[in-house]
């Protein structure tokens, strides 16, 4: 009989699951609307062509529609204007490939202590604010996430040695997650006008 036909049903019962990790949460589309234009664009293309097709078969009756076009535009001639429009189709299409190629930030960070769990981007910034703030001269802070690194912008009564203190605590707590980004802080003094704020 095997080992585990001989354990007590209480020990099985006690064992707890094994974590079913959360999946990994991916990078949104830098395409972003534009994407849903060209796709929308694509299928105005192929109802044309489709609909011209159709007419060329005898299936439908009627002119085709990219004749009606043309004959509505009429004869086009080398200018400058249509250089012009060109030179700008050309520019948006380099752009549009740019947007396209460009590295996508993480939306999220995983957690050092595993289990396939995750910390978003956002709530990253604000762990970062959370620690800065519990800085004695703190007054106000807010911290933004990027690609690589977490950058705290923070309102201080004006010591010195603030900034070194605010980068050793968000340092400290971002600690949580399995890649630490980088700790950028940004100290400003507090002047007359400013008013005690929150964490942000």
């Amino acid at each position: 009989m095997s080992a585990l036909a001989d354990a007590p049903a209480t020990d099985l019962a006690a064992q707890p699951p094994d974590p079913v990790p959360f999946a990994q949460p991916r990078p949104a589309g830098a395409l972003g609307w534009i994407g849903v234009v060209l796709a929308l664009v694509v299928l105005g293309v192929a109802v044309v062509l489709v609909h011209d097709g159709l007419v060329a078969l005898d299936v439908l009756g009627g002119d085709t529609w990219l004749l009606a076009a043309a004959d509505a535009v009429g004869r086009i001639t080398p200018t400058w204007q249509v250089a012009l429009v060109g030179a700008v189709v050309a520019l948006v299409g380099l752009r549009l490939l740019v947007v396209a190629l460009r590295p996508r930030r993480r939306p999220a960070i995983p957690l050092a202590a595993g289990g396939g769990q995750y910390l978003l981007g956002q709530d990253v910034a604000r762990l970062a604010s959370g620690a800065a703030a519990q800085v004695d001269g703190v007054l106000d802070v807010r911290s933004t996430w990027g690609r690589r690194a977490v950058t705290v912008d923070a309102t201080t009564d004006g010591d010195t040695t603030v900034t070194d203190q605010v980068r050793s605590a968000v340092a400290e707590r971002l600690t949580a997650l399995a890649d630490v980004p980088r700790v950028a802080v940004r100290a400003r003094r507090a002047s007359r006008t400013d008013g005690r704020g929150g964490v942000r």
